[in-house]
């Protein structure tokens, strides 16, 4: 069977400077590239505090998925990346609001660079789900 995909643009308002989709579709699979907490109509991070950020990403990432059909409850993975560690506990308050029970995979690290200079940008979320069925 041939490797079908389908790159996806702005849909949910994110817009990445740098010169990536929002996202992939292929064999199944949604694949969210750099999920930030961006306001859609500015493109910045507004908040500074750690649990609006993370409520401000998870809202991102659903929007995002529902552009193409998917929810939170076909998250399969996620590779978190933060700016700062300590942040790790107001994260943990909305990923298990947003997942509950049952979450998907993860990893966390930290990192000092999340790509924009001057950026407030807390958490950066690689988000793999299942595609709707065709």
């Amino acid at each position: 069977m041939p490797n079908r995909r389908r790159v996806f643009f702005n849909t949910s308002g994110q817009r990445h400077s740098s010169p990536i989709p929002e996202g992939v579709i292929a064999n199944g699979f949604v694949f969210l590239t750099a999920v930030r907490g961006v306001d859609p109509a500015t493109q910045q991070v507004e908040a500074d505090d750690p649990e609006e950020q993370a409520r401000a990403a998870f809202a991102v990432m659903r929007n995002t998925l529902a552009t193409v059909g998917s929810t939170v409850e076909d998250v399969v993975k996620v590779g978190v990346y933060m700016k700062d560690m300590r942040d790790r506990d107001a994260f943990n308050k909305v990923w298990k609001e947003t997942f509950g029970d049952e979450p998907p995979a993860r990893f966390a690290v930290q990192v000092v660079d999340m790509g924009v200079v001057g950026d407030k940008t807390k958490f950066l979320l690689d988000v793999t789900a299942l595609a709707p069925e065709a």
